[in-house]
């Protein structure tokens, strides 16, 4: 999102602010990050702090993106930054230069940046202490958010609170609101569709109340004691929403900003539909499809050893198979909650938990599948298989290399667990079929014609595949 940023004032505004500055102060950024580096604090009349921040990076060279997205997910909470220039295969002088080139900050700054604004947006949304907001959002000590905030919002914790206003605040009836904002349309039928026949029982759900609201819940495990996040799915108009509402009932919330995060890859928050709807809005064979649902976002996974299960689970089987196959698999190995939480009892099951899989003839699966599950496990919990890798085509090949993983599992994998928008399955039986119907072709299309076809689908080729899926199924979903 390009603001614009005043000299006389040092604030910086989202285009269509009221605010009408002399135009000869004005200097244009590309993005609120750039400003904040250069000196710039947010306006507190359009709050372009409130909008989403990580679309103005996918744009970015990918060692550039790998490094923003492995920032979100915390690196530099635990590493710095000669850690993660390493995990991008860049020196840390190279990854500053490449930062300060397309972004405008380096990475610290980005990393600070993000802490300071979820601290925020903790302060406007929530009633918690600045002790549990520390620690919520990273910070060593109430000293240090209290130093970093007022160096990006020029105004300091306690400050920002007060001048929160009577609608920032969401009500307190238990557990801990959040709004999660988005860019650009966001197709809720969609979502919901393609969770309902894949919940996991026990670890998830998916509840329609009477009174048309559609809530999804979420478990999860938290120093051993179990916690719940839910999200509100429905929306007035989901084509007009701007946010999802996120309630957390967690026993400490020092991990908030590691659920928020797995929401936002969940459900393609972060997607950049605008620039996959140009893209492909043109195209003869897809046009239509994008016309009819532009909100229509690639949906991830809560985890990203989960969903490599889940769609090893799914070879060959039905989605109401898979579903049944991943709830045994949570009940035999996840972890049991003392007590139903929200009516959940699990945890998914951790790698560890299924290195052993291959043994057990109880799984429900074939054996040469409950084998490659086991191998899997054994591969991220030893560290050969890195599911957060930056770079997309070593994490393919490592897939690939491991026994019961083909180009279909691999492909899958990318766009669910990895989020990468140009993976595509060109052998799914479902993408083929969809391609056929929209030929008016009598027989399949090879995978290498899909192939072929699908180099204009570049580099949002997941995002085609996705309404390819969604085509051909009644309940707007897809077979992975």
């Amino acid at each position: 999102m390009a603001v614009s940023a005043v000299a006389t004032t040092g604030i910086y505004c989202r285009p269509g602010c009221t605010a009408r500055p002399d135009p000869r102060n004005v200097s244009p950024y590309t993005a609120p990050i750039a400003a904040e580096a250069a000196g710039y604090r947010a306006c507190l009349r359009c709050r372009p702090d409130r909008h989403l921040r990580s679309v103005e990076f996918s744009h970015a060279p990918q060692p550039v993106a790998a490094a923003v997205q492995l920032i979100s997910d915390g690196f530099l909470d635990r590493f710095d930054e000669g850690a993660l220039a390493d995990r991008v295969g860049y020196s840390t002088r190279q990854l500053r230069r490449l930062f300060d080139e397309h972004i405008g900050a380096t990475p610290d700054f980005v990393a600070r940046s993000r802490r300071a604004h979820f601290a925020r947006r903790l302060l406007d949304e929530s009633d918690l202490s600045m002790n549990v907001i520390a620690g919520a959002r990273g910070f060593g000590s109430v000293r240090q958010m209290n130093r970093v905030v007022e160096q990006i919002f020029r105004f300091s914790p306690r400050d920002l609170r007060a001048k929160r206003g009577r609608r920032d605040c969401l009500p307190a009836d238990g557990g801990l609101h959040l709004r999660l904002p988005f860019v650009g349309p966001l197709d809720l039928a969609v979502i919901r569709s393609h969770l309902g026949p894949r919940i996991t029982a026990g670890v998830e759900s998916l509840v329609a109340d009477d009174d048309g609201t559609t809530t999804y819940r979420r478990a999860m495990a938290i120093c051993g004691h179990p916690g719940v996040v839910e999200l509100d799915l429905t929306a007035p108009d989901d084509r007009q929403a701007d946010h999802l509402r996120l309630t957390a009932h967690l026993p400490t919330y020092e991990s908030i900003v590691d659920e928020v995060a797995r929401v936002r890859r969940f459900f393609g928050l972060d997607d950049d539909v605008k620039a996959a709807n140009e893209h492909l809005a043109g195209d003869p064979l897809l046009g239509s499809l994008v016309a009819a649902r532009p909100g229509l976002r690639v949906v991830g996974g809560w985890d990203r050893f989960e969903t490599v299960v889940r769609v090893i689970v799914g070879q060959q089987v039905s989605v109401a198979g898979a579903s049944t196959v991943t709830a045994r698999l949570a009940e035999r190995y996840g972890m049991r909650f003392a007590a139903p939480a929200l009516g959940l009892t699990h945890q998914f099951p951790d790698p560890l938990a299924l290195v052993g899989l291959g043994d057990d003839r109880q799984a429900g699966m074939p054996r040469r599948r409950a084998a490659t599950i086991a191998a899997v496990a054994q591969a991220v919990a030893v560290g050969e298989l890195d599911l957060h890798d930056s770079d997309p085509e070593r994490f393919r090949a490592d897939l690939l290399a491991l026994p019961g993983i083909g180009p279909w599992t691999a492909d899958v994998v990318a766009m669910r667990a990895r989020r990468d928008p140009d993976a595509f399955p060109a052998g799914d039986l479902g993408v083929r079929q969809a391609v056929a119907r929209l030929t008016g072709a009598d027989e399949l299309p090879s995978i290498l014609d899909l192939e072929s076809l699908a180099e204009d689908w570049r580099p949002f080729r997941a995002h085609a595949a996705q309404h390819l899926w969604a085509s051909i199924s009644a309940s707007v979903g897809d077979p992975s």
